[in-house]
C-alpha cells in the first residue's frame, strides 16, 4: 500500500561498554539561565507554602492562648475568691501569703500550686503540704506541722529562751524558729534550759544532736499526759548533768528527775503533791530518783485554812480510836 508512509530504520547508537563488560552510561545536566529562573521560582513557591503554614499555625496557637485565658485568667468567676487552710497546727492564712507570695487577685489558674507546696515545705516546722484547686475560685490548703512542746535556752547556741523569733522543739527534738503566729500559741510552753555545750552541729528542720534534751522533752511529754494540776505543771526545765534533770512548777517548787523512768517518778511526784495538799503543806523541792524514802522538803508553817462549813465534832468512836493511837 503505496498511501502508507514508510517506515524509517535508524540504527541504535553503540554503547560504551567499558572493560569486563560493564554498561557505562553518559549522564549531562543541561542549564541556561532560564532553567535557573524556573528552579528559583519553585524555590520560592515552596518556601512561601511552608511559611504561610507556619503563619497559620501560629495564629491559631495564639488565637487558642487569648481564648483560654479570655475563658479562664481573665474570667472574674475563677478569681480567688477563698484560701481554704486545714492544718493540725498553728499557721494561718496571712502566714502562707507572706511566705509564698500569692497574688489574692489573681485567677485561681494563675496560681503556681508547685511554688506555694516548694515554698511550705521549706518551712522546718511544716513537715507535709498539699495544694489544689477548687472551681470557681478555692485555693485548698492542706498542712501538716510540727507542733512545739518546749522553748530551748542555751548560751553557747544563742537561743534566747522564751521570747518572739526563739527556737522551739517539737517532742522529737526537731526545732524551728518562732514566727509567724507561733508566739502566741507557744508563750506558755516549758522552757529546757541548755547549760552543757553538746549539741554537735545545729541546723533547724533537724533532731538536736543531745541526749539529755531528748531525755528532757520526753519528760515533758509523760508530764503533759499526766494530767496535772496548773499549778504544778513544768516552767523550767534545767538539765543539772548527764544524769537529772531539775524542774520548775508554776508554783515556784522543784523536783529532781533522773532521765529515765519518768512514769514511776512522775506517779511519786503526783502522789507526794496531793498529799502535801491534803495536810495543808506546800512542797519546796523533791528529789525523784530514788525508789523508797524519796526525800521532801516542805516550805514554810502548815498552811492554815479557815473551815467554810459548821466544825462538826468526832463520834464517840473516833474519840475512843484517836485515844487508843495516841497512846500507843
Amino acid at each position: 500500500m503505496s498511501f502508507l508512509k514508510p517506515r524509517r530504520k535508524t540504527t541504535r547508537s553503540p554503547r560504551v561498554v567499558g572493560k569486563g563488560g560493564d554498561l557505562q552510561k553518559l549522564h549531562i545536566r543541561v542549564t541556561s539561565p532560564r532553567i535557573v529562573m524556573i528552579e528559583v521560582v519553585r524555590g520560592l513557591y515552596r518556601s512561601a507554602k511552608i511559611i504561610m503554614m507556619l503563619v497559620l499555625i501560629g495564629m491559631i496557637a495564639w488565637g487558642g492562648y487569648l481564648g483560654i485565658r479570655h475563658i479562664f485568667i481573665d474570667n472574674e468567676e475563677y478569681r480567688l475568691q477563698e484560701i481554704k487552710l486545714e492544718t493540725n497546727g498553728h499557721i494561718n492564712h496571712a502566714r502562707i501569703v507572706e511566705v509564698t507570695g500569692i497574688d489574692l487577685d489573681a485567677s485561681i489558674f494563675a496560681i503556681d500550686t508547685d511554688h506555694i507546696r516548694k515554698c511550705l515545705l521549706s518551712l522546718p516546722e511544716v513537715t507535709r503540704c498539699d495544694v489544689e484547686r477548687r472551681l470557681p475560685g478555692t485555693l485548698k490548703i492542706t498542712v501538716d506541722e510540727r507542733l512545739p512542746v518546749a522553748w530551748l535556752q542555751s548560751a553557747h547556741y544563742g537561743f534566747l529562751g522564751k521570747v518572739e523569733g526563739g527556737v522551739l522543739a517539737d517532742e522529737d527534738g526537731v526545732t524551728f524558729p518562732c514566727e509567724g503566729s507561733l508566739w502566741e500559741t507557744s508563750r506558755d510552753l516549758p522552757v529546757v534550759m541548755v547549760n552543757v555545750a553538746a549539741m554537735g552541729t545545729f541546723h533547724h528542720g533537724k533532731k538536736l544532736k543531745h541526749p539529755e534534751v531528748i531525755r528532757a522533752l520526753h519528760l515533758i511529754k509523760v508530764l503533759t499526759a499526766s494530767n496535772l494540776r496548773a499549778d504544778w505543771k513544768p516552767q523550767e526545765i534545767m538539765i543539772l548533768n548527764e544524769y537529772s534533770l531539775e524542774v520548775t512548777s508554776h508554783d515556784g517548787s522543784r523536783a529532781v528527775f533522773g532521765m529515765y523512768d519518768h512514769e514511776r517518778q512522775i506517779t511519786d511526784f503526783i502522789s507526794i503533791r496531793e498529799h502535801a495538799l491534803k495536810t495543808l503543806r506546800a512542797v519546796e523541792h523533791i528529789n525523784l530518783i530514788p525508789k523508797k524514802n524519796i526525800p521532801v522538803k516542805f516550805a514554810g508553817a502548815p498552811i492554815l485554812v479557815t473551815p467554810q462549813k459548821k466544825q462538826t465534832f468526832p463520834s464517840l468512836n473516833d474519840r475512843d480510836i484517836k485515844s487508843i493511837i495516841d497512846r500507843n
